[in-house]
């Protein structure tokens, strides 16, 4: 979790910050809302020791792997790469919102948080993993998306690594 005090209110043009009984929240509209708490890192990295469903017993399986860096795409409010850098890994983040990125200067400065597109960015940096969360329910996930995160990274995954959508518990490697 990040410092609710660290966090300032904001509309913007893609999202917005809100303050709900003292605990913050980014809301992206129709109801899509991440609150400021750990258990959303930890259930989208299974590591949620209290859940105990389908999903989250498929998230603990395919995360049951060893990796120290990790690309993210999508920083949201940046937690799931905070929780990660606190434990210990090394991330990078690709997010196309440019507001958003000036917005959360509130993570770790070594995370390092470049602006682009997950589907075209290039780089030659290698990672362990790679997580994609871009997207509320599984629905929104087309065949077409993930053949092209497919191409796009999978020279940029260490032997043994994967990529990775939690939502919907997906290894596309």
């Amino acid at each position: 979790m990040i410092n609710d005090n660290d966090i300032s209110l904001i509309t913007a043009t893609n999202f917005s910050v809100v303050d709900v009984g003292g605990k913050k929240e980014i809301d992206y509209g129709d109801g899509k809302i991440v609150d400021n708490s750990d258990l959303y890192p930890e259930y989208l990295l299974g590591r949620c020791s209290g859940c105990d469903n389908d999903q989250s017993n498929t998230l603990k399986s395919i995360f049951d792997f060893s990796y120290s860096s990790v690309l993210v795409g999508g920083l949201g409010l940046g937690l799931i790469p905070q929780y990660l850098h606190t434990q210990g890994k090394s991330v990078d983040v690709v997010e196309i919102d440019s507001e958003l990125i000036d917005y959360v200067d509130f993570i770790d400065p070594s995370i390092n948080v470049i602006e682009g597109d997950i589907y075209t960015y290039n780089t030659n940096n290698k990672y362990d993993l790679i997580i994609v969360d871009l997207w509320w329910d599984e629905d929104e996930i087309t065949d077409e998306m993930k053949s092209n995160i497919l191409s796009n990274w999978s020279d940029n995954v260490n032997p043994g690594g994967k990529i990775i959508l939690p939502v919907g518990g997906t290894v596309l490697n």
